[in-house]
């Protein structure tokens, strides 16, 4: 396996969202970063991975990966009730959209933060079931399971817990909006080691625990001494599998997909721009979509001859993203009603989710691709461009407001709220020199390279092996 250092430990994992997934029967491997980075350190160590079963018909239990079984996958089942409390009320209408800044989305009910706390009761009660008397190393998944890890060390007060935030973290004079900011801070300091994306969102933390709670802690170090324990509190950039993404898009495959893809929508010779994004506010793609219209209206050369392709991916059914989705799905007709002719359409909008061997493929075809985030923890659509035009033709708008901003080389940097500024760099990138593009794109590349996915978990093991 790619990940060189294994524990000795068992590991278990706790997360919201299953690594595989039963479909028709059969289990599937989910998509995405973290499933593609743990999967072999689970079966190196022969861990356990905890989760929110999807489907009660899978039973609580399967050995996984189903072609060569070596740990356990648990189910958690949870009713409707607290589905819609811990998940689509605390986690999504409260702690996502004050953590990314959208405060005008908050919207919080005492019922949602009673379920939160009973289903963080829920995992750590699967935990200490799964652990009966033996050893291990804990690690939590996200802002999901803000509280699980206190409820954990009450009963069993010995054991190394870890969790990873993999929102973005906020500044105190946005956390404070919280009401249960004590609540929550206490139940993350119940971990032995805290992971943030980026070393801001690590000082916010520290920050936050300083003002709120008056506590001792070492800034420089990422350090917090709370009821006799030192917990460690550290960055840790996540990316993508650099590797299968270039991979991906080098091969037969994915030139015969780009091929058809281009005569489908009638893209032959046409300038290419893309966006991929999950149909999320935080996602500005509404923003986007405001400097397409500007751009087409200031530089009307290029209608005709550049086209942005929109691959939006339906996310939550709950307000406010479906009402989200329809805003975007309006925004498109109206451009394409004012700008298309009857051979050309400036954005071609593509409602749902794409493999990513398709998704490498479109990657690589792309003449720029463009990330308007308002807020991101990091934003891996960025990583997974860069690692797949292997060609080097392209380059990379991204909103300064995207974590990857911080820790990437390599990309142009927008501001979505600078509607003109981002329609003049959509130009710009077009019209560089292409020993340019490829020397900037290079840059992006060989950090993505250097820093992938594998070097992510490998980092993080190492400091779970610190902890005494």
């Amino acid at each position: 396996m790619k990940g060189e250092r294994i524990l000795k430990e068992r590991l278990i994992v706790v997360s919201n969202r299953e690594p595989y997934v039963f479909r028709r029967g059969r289990l599937e491997k989910s998509v995405g970063g973290l499933v593609t980075a743990l999967d072999p350190v689970m079966q190196a160590t022969r861990g356990i991975w905890i989760a929110a079963g999807s489907s009660p018909e899978a039973g609580p239990r399967s050995k996984v990966p189903p072609e060569a079984p070596s740990y356990t996958l648990r189910r958690v089942f949870l009713s409707e009730e607290d589905l819609e409390g811990y998940y689509n009320g605390y986690s999504n209408r409260f702690l996502w959209p004050l953590c990314h800044i959208t405060l005008d989305r908050i919207y919080l009910r005492n019922s949602y933060w009673e379920s939160y706390q009973k289903v963080n009761r829920v995992f750590a009660d699967a935990v200490i079931e799964e652990l009966g008397r033996g050893k291990a190393i804990v690690w939590l998944q996200d802002y999901h399971l803000a509280l699980c890890g206190k409820y954990i060390r009450a009963r069993r007060p010995r054991l190394k817990i870890s969790l990873f935030w993999h929102i973005p973290w906020p500044p105190h004079d946005v956390f404070r909006i919280c009401p249960q900011r004590v609540e929550l801070l206490e139940g993350l300091l119940a971990n032995d080691l805290l992971g943030f994306q980026l070393e801001s969102y690590r000082l916010n933390f520290l920050r936050c625990v300083s003002r709120e709670m008056g506590l001792k802690t070492d800034l420089k170090r990422g350090l917090v001494y709370y009821n006799g324990r030192t917990i460690r509190v550290k960055a840790f950039p996540i990316s993508v599998d650099f590797e299968w993404f270039e991979e991906s898009a080098s091969t037969r495959r994915a030139e015969r997909f780009l091929e058809r893809f281009k005569k489908k929508y009638g893209l032959e010779g046409q300038l290419l721009g893309l966006g991929v994004d999950r149909l999320d506010y935080t996602k500005g793609i509404l923003k986007c979509f405001d400097t397409l219209e500007l751009f087409f209206a200031k530089y009307p050369r290029y209608r005709g001859r550049f086209t942005f392709i929109q691959v939006a991916v339906p996310t939550r059914k709950i307000e406010p993203y479906l009402s989200y989705m329809e805003r975007v799905r309006k925004r498109v007709e109206s451009i394409n009603r004012r700008y298309s002719t009857s051979r050309w359409q400036p954005i071609r909008y593509i409602e749902g989710r794409l493999s990513h061997e398709d998704l490498a493929a479109l990657y690589r075809g792309a003449d720029l691709a463009m990330i308007s985030s308002v807020y991101d923890g990091m934003n891996l659509v960025a990583k997974e461009y860069v690692a797949s035009p292997v060609d080097l033709k392209g380059a990379l708008l991204l909103s300064e407001f995207a974590g990857a901003a911080e820790d990437m080389p390599g990309a142009i940097l927008i501001n979505p709220y600078d509607t003109e500024g981002c329609a003049d760099a959509i130009k710009s990138a077009l019209e560089a020199p292409m020993e340019k593009k490829r020397e900037t794109l290079q840059d992006a590349r060989e950090h993505v390279k250097r820093n992938n996915i594998f070097r992510w978990v490998n980092e993080i093991i190492k400091e779970f092996k610190c902890i005494p």
